[in-house]
């Protein structure tokens, strides 16, 4: 009789998966990032639209992954490391980014290194931002928050639900 077969979780000790999982999605996200890099040619003065798009696209997904994750799903072992760790860290890149800003002002275009610099800080944290709104509100209530119509979120009796960020009162600031 052949000895039965062994599963993954008997060959792996838990630390050894989790850094299975975190492996091969930064190897996922790698491949995709190059795959950006690839699709979208830029000269090396111009705007770095490819690891703008990467970076922007990763914070909105991240945004998203670490809700669903922290909010919606039950407790899992891989998934936050196959996907936040992983495979957004492999997708994004922060010492890119630097890079090419600082090769922009080498060549003599500051001014582009400036606003790359300033546009992924904006852009990255409004990502994440809207990543996170979405994950909690789903796509039909994100749009309606996103509209200028300050009743669109308004529920069937009128009532808006509250914000998700909290506001400070300042008419009830109390002095010293």
């Amino acid at each position: 009789m052949p000895a039965p077969r062994k599963s993954v979780a008997e060959w792996f000790s838990e630390p050894a998966r989790r850094f299975i999982a975190i492996a091969a999605g930064g190897a996922l996200g790698t491949l995709a990032r190059y795959g950006v890099e690839r699709a979208v040619v830029v000269s090396a003065t111009g705007f770095p639209w490819a690891t703008f798009a990467v970076n922007i696209a990763g914070s909105l997904l991240l945004g998203v992954i670490l809700t669903v994750v922290a909010e919606r799903w039950p407790p899992t072992r891989y998934v936050r490391p196959f996907a936040a760790i992983g495979f957004c860290s492999g997708f994004t890149t922060f010492s890119t980014f630097m890079v090419e800003a600082v090769r922009r002002t080498q060549l003599g275009h500051p001014v582009v290194a400036i606003i790359y610099l300033f546009a992924s800080l904006a852009a990255g944290v409004t990502a994440a931002w809207l990543g996170i709104l979405l994950a909690h509100r789903g796509p039909g209530k994100l749009t309606r928050l996103l509209s200028t119509d300050p009743d669109a979120d308004a529920g069937p009796s009128g009532v808006r639900p509250p914000d998700l960020v909290p506001t400070i009162d300042t008419d009830q600031r109390t002095s010293p």
